[in-house]
Formats: structure tokens, C-alpha cells, sequence
């Protein structure tokens, strides 16, 4: 159907000219600017950048700012946060058209350019995207060349040519500069939660990687010749920080064909997640701090632990850690270690090649993460694996897993100061819980009942450390790359691990909400390069946790007032009450009577 405009010279005054109507079209109300603005004033974010500015400083400086600093991130908040893309033409059209003219007069933007102005409009996004890439700048750890599909000789001598333009000193301070900007934006967004329920949550989290898509080209390459060799580049990314990733590969099929590829980066996300599994979640779960984007799937553990650092160091807690089989396959000392000793414990799962007996210590037998008596049966130890193969069904497993329990080596006491924990036989005093002819103080009325351990020949003539002392000190490092503090496969941890792990798999399926934050979407954050694509990634994962608080906060106020939508059970099988049965009375024909059985003449 077509719609007849009115004429310019219309008397209709109430239609107003097409100029004003799209002027209207996406305004930001004055109260969300100002929201924005006391997020940015709150944090540190823009006297931190002035200083850096000052460092870099080499001379006295060029013309005057066409706009402060502050107003630059009030735009870079509100973008994502309306539901815009991160892209310098939209903050062009934040500063000086989206927003009321108050607004641009108290963040001191200039009058906007007339629309027909166009060399006016071009200089208004100039500057923006100057300040943007002077920004980037002060933060930017990487030397690649950028922005340019290069061949491998002019990509060297542009290298060669950036890597010499600053110290290692310079370049690592500026790895540290973006790690803790990108943590500062996600940290404005978790204050915004008002203090009494953030306080609610103890700790739990879950980390996770996710694929971030990059506005580029991958590199061309020539396949590799041989297993094991490295393909030849012929022509480099535009976005060379970043690198394929490839999701369920298939096998039989040619290198470098996959059920799923992108050329982009892998982004190390913290999530907080419920502390009791058992009772409605009285928080939002949000994202809490994430690694610098780095390329995909290069060590995880470290990209975990440095966002689980910056969370540590801006004062929240630590507990519980769920994480996938990636995680538990990382060294010790580049996850599990550190983590634990930030105060976090992880939960885990296990890869097959991780079931059954995975180390000893002075004697002991560590078996899925915890430590148990060395003459525990065998068939005990390979509970799970028969599981994962099929040899016996749920019940059978959980029955194992109670009598494998019976044999856990126990703790005497909590970690000291330094990590180290002591541990107790299951048969040692003062309190034994099973009877062992190693210890024959566990041999007694106290214990009748209680499991008995099978010693063989082998554990009494040459017993082990667990069995001649009544317990041994462990230290940090002993099995500490599968140890984990909650028994696996208990309802514990069952619950626990599936909490955590769906709350993180929860949030990556809503930071890639194609009509929101479009985490997936490379074509809403076109600017190259990791400081660049990491600023703009903590800006999504910002206004997705402003989401999801305005949504637990209207949905707790509702509550409150007693006008919360409870949502309907969604049962597509029918219920039974659909067949009742509709039976009309009978009528008699000749005397209209509606009795069944009408009585006789005599």
C-alpha cells in the first residue's frame, strides 16, 4: 500500500517534515545519558586515560579537542546499550544526534553539522574515529600490521618496523593497560547492581571460551604437504592477531575443512553463577571479568587464570570454579594452581584418559580427583570407566561409588598458610571409619560393621607411607592437575558442575542474541586488531549485564507488589480433562419426560 506524503507546502501542520521525523527516530532519553555518564564518572576509566595520554605526550601537543574524553566513552557505553552497534559512525551519531542538546552541552559536544552539511558530517566522524584510534593506541600490545592484506615480505618488514617503534618494556605495558581497561567496563556494569544483593553472592563461578568473529579475511595459505608442517601463508589477515577456529571438526574430511570455521578471537569469560543449586538464584548471573582476546585455543588455562586474577584483585570472592574437560587438561601451573591459590577450587569433569588412576602419593591412590586407600579394589577404581563403556547402567555406578567412598584417605584438617594439606588412612585414629589389620586399633567394637580393607601380601610386606604412619602431609602440587575438593560423580557435584557449566553456556547463547549484543556478528564492530576488538567486546558483555540487572530488578519489584507473570506450564500432550465426556439427558418422544425408565400404567 502506498502512502501519500503531504505536500511541503501542506496546511496539515500536525504531520511534521520527513527532516524532523527522522531526527526523532532512535533520540536517547536524557535519563539514560545521564545513566551513563554516572557509570563513566564512577570509574576510573577516564582519569586513567589522561594519564596515559600525558605519558605518551612528546611535545606540547596539537589543537584543541573538539570533545573531552569522557564524552567519547559515554558514547562507546551507550551504543551497545541501545542496542547499536559498536562502530565509530554510530558514536558520530550518538554525540551529535541521538542525544538532546542538554546533554551534548554538559559533555561539552559541540553543535551538531546541518544535515546537508556533508564536509562537516565527514569531519564529525573523523574525529571521532581519530580519538577512537589514538585510544586504541595507548592500549594496542600488538605489532602486527593492520587494516591491509599484506604478502609475507611486506608483512615482515612492517613488523620488523612497528616491534622497533617501542621497548618490550612499552609493549608489555601496554598488555597490562588493556587487560585492566577491558575489566574496568565490565566492572562499571556488576556496580551497577545494588550492593545488597551483590553481596549474596559467595563466589561460585564457571570460565569458559567463546568465539568472537572478526571483520576480516582469513589468511590465504597454501595446504600443508606433510603431517605436522605448518601451511605457507601467501597473502596475510587484515586482522592478523586473530586465527581460525574451528568447532567439531569431522574427521576424514581434507585439512582445513570443518562442520564449523571462523577466522576471529576466543574470549575467556568469567561468569558468576548460584552458590546453592538447591534455592532460587537471588542474584543475576553476570559476566565478571574476561581475559584480552587472544588467538583460539591457545593456552586456555592461563587466558582463565589472568581474568580470574583481575576479578580476584578488584575485591570479589572466591569459591567454587566449574570449567570444561579444556581446563582439567591444562598444566597444573598454568591453571589449576594458580587458581587455588587466588582461592578458587575447581570442579571438574574428565576426559576417558583421565578416569581410574591418575597418580599416587606416599602411598595413596588418586582416582578422579580425590585420594584413597591404596588396597581399594578394582573394580571400585574402574566404576566410571565401565561406565562410559557400557558395562553397567546408572544404579550399578552409584552403588560403586558408595562403597568406593568407604576408602577415601580423609583430611585431618584445612590447607595451612602454604597450601599443604594432612591427611588421614580411613583406618587411622583417633576416629577410624574402616578396619584395616595394617592399624589394629581399627580392628573393634567401635568399628564392627564398617568396611573392611583387603591388605595383600604385597601392601604387608612392604607397606606404604598411608599405611605405617596414621597420616601424611600432602602438598600443593601432588595431583593438582585433576584434584578437585567436591567428590566426583556425587549429587554434590552433580549439581554443582551442571549449575555452573549451563550458567555460562546461559550467558554465551545471550551475548550472541543477534537483536541485542550480537557477540557472534563481526559487522557490528568493524575495527581491527585485538586492543580494539577486546574494548569493544567488554562494552557487549557491559550492556548485556545492564540487561539482565534491569531484568532481575523490575522482576523482584514485581514480585514485590504481587504483579509477577508467572509463566503457564508448557505440556504439549493433552490433558485428560479434554476428554470428558458430554452426555445429553434422555427424552422421552411421547411425553417429553427426561426420566430414563418412565413408570407404567397398571
Amino acid at each position: 500500500m502506498t502512502v501519500a506524503l503531504p505536500a511541503p507546502n501542506s496546511e496539515d501542520s500536525a504531520a511534521p517534515p520527513i527532516s524532523r521525523l527522522r531526527a526523532q527516530v532512535g533520540q536517547i532519553e536524557d535519563e539514560v545519558v545521564r545513566g551513563a555518564i554516572a557509570m563513566i564518572d564512577r570509574s576510573p576509566l577516564v582519569a586513567t586515560i589522561e594519564q596515559w595520554r600525558d605519558e605518551a605526550r612528546r611535545g606540547p601537543g596539537g589543537r584543541p579537542e573538539t570533545f573531552p574524553m569522557r564524552a567519547l566513552m559515554v558514547a562507546m557505553v551507550l551504543c551497545p546499550s541501545t542496542d547499536h552497534p559498536v562502530l565509530a559512525t554510530a558514536m558520530t551519531d550518538v554525540l551529535f544526534r541521538r542525544i538532546s542538546p542538554t546533554m551534548r552541552h554538559e559533555l561539552g559536544v559541540p553543535k551538531p553539522p546541518g544535515r546537508l552539511d556533508s564536509r562537516a558530517q565527514l569531519a564529525a566522524y573523523r574525529t571521532v574515529r581519530t580519538r577512537l584510534h589514538g585510544l586504541f593506541d595507548l592500549m594496542d600490545p600488538s605489532s602486527t600490521p593492520k587494516n591491509r592484506r599484506l604478502d609475507p615480505d611486506t608483512y615482515i618488514a612492517r613488523l620488523e618496523e612497528r616491534r622497533a617503534a617501542h621497548t618490550d618494556e612499552e609493549w608489555e605495558e601496554r598488555a597490562r593497560r588493556l587487560e585492566w581497561f577491558i575489566n574496568q567496563i565490565v566492572e562499571m556494569s556488576v556496580r551497577a547492581l545494588p550492593r545488597d544483593v551483590r553481596r549474596q553472592w559467595q563466589g561460585n563461578s564457571a570460565v569458559d571460551a567463546t568465539v568472537v568473529p572478526t571483520f576480516a579475511r582469513p589468511d590465504r595459505r597454501h595446504r600443508r604437504k606433510r603431517k605436522g608442517e605448518a601451511p605457507t601463508v601467501v597473502t596475510h589477515s587484515a586482522d592478523p592477531d586473530a586465527d581460525w577456529y574451528i568447532r567439531n571438526p569431522t574427521e576424514g574430511k581434507p585439512d582445513g575443512e570443518a562442520d564449523r570455521a571462523y577466522w576471529g578471537y576466543e574470549a575467556s569469560l568469567v561468569v558468576s553463577g548460584s552458590d546453592d543449586p538447591s534455592k532460587p538464584q537471588p542474584f543475576p548471573s553476570l559476566v565478571l571479568g574476561m581475559a584480552t582476546l587472544h588467538k583460539p585455543g591457545r593456552q586456555p588455562g592461563r587466558q582463565a587464570v589472568r581474568a580470574l586474577a583481575n576479578i580476584r584483585e578488584r575485591g570479589h570472592p572466591a569459591r567454587l570454579l566449574a570449567g570444561d574437560r579444556a581446563y582439567s587438561s591444562a598444566k597444573p601451573e598454568d591453571f589449576q594452581l594458580p587458581a587455588r591459590a587466588l582461592g578458587y577450587q575447581p570442579v571438574f569433569d574428565y576426559k576417558v584418559d583421565q578416569l581410574g588412576i591418575q597418580g599416587s602419593y606416599a602411598g595413596m591412590l588418586q582416582i578422579e580427583g580425590a585420594w584413597y586407600c591404596p588396597a581399594i579394589p578394582k573394580v571400585l577404581i574402574e566404576a566410571t570407566i565401565d561406565l562410559r563403556n557400557g558395562t553397567i547402567d546408572d544404579a550399578t555406578y552409584r552403588a560403586r561409588l558408595e562403597e568406593r567412598w568407604k576408602f577415601l584417605v580423609l583430611p585431618k584438617a584445612g590447607p595451612d598458610a602454604e597450601g599443604h594439606v594432612r591427611l588421614r588412612c580411613p583406618a587411622s585414629n583417633p576416629a577410624p571409619v574402616a578396619r584395616c589389620d595394617l592399624k589394629p586399633a581399627s580392628v573393634g567394637p567401635k568399628t564392627q560393621g564398617r568396611v573392611r580393607i583387603p591388605v595383600t601380601a604385597a601392601v604387608t610386606s612392604h607397606p606404604p607411607t598411608i599405611c605405617s604412619q596414621q597420616s601424611v602431609t600432602v602438598p600443593p602440587e601432588a595431583g593438582a592437575k585433576l584434584a578437585q575438593p567436591l567428590l566426583y560423580g556425587s549429587e554434590e557435584w552433580r549439581a554443582a558442575y551442571a549449575t555452573l557449566r549451563s550458567t555460562n553456556e546461559g550467558m554465551n547463547g545471550f551475548l550472541k542474541d543477534g537483536a541485542r549484543e550480537a557477540l557472534g556478528d563481526p559487522q557490528r564492530r568493524r575495527i581491527r586488531g585485538v586492543a580494539a576488538q577486546s574494548v569493544f567486546v567488554a562494552l557487549l558483555l557491559c550492556a548485556a549485564n545492564l540487561r539482565k540487572i534491569e531484568s532481575f530488578l523490575a522482576q523482584r519489584a514485581a514480585e514485590a507488589a504481587g504483579t509477577a507473570r508467572r509463566r503457564p506450564r508448557r505440556r504439549r500432550t493433552r490433558a485428560l480433562d479434554e476428554w470428558f465426556p458430554e452426555v445429553p439427558p434422555l427424552v422421552s418422544s411421547a411425553s417429553g419426560s427426561s426420566d430414563p425408565d418412565p413408570p407404567t400404567a397398571a
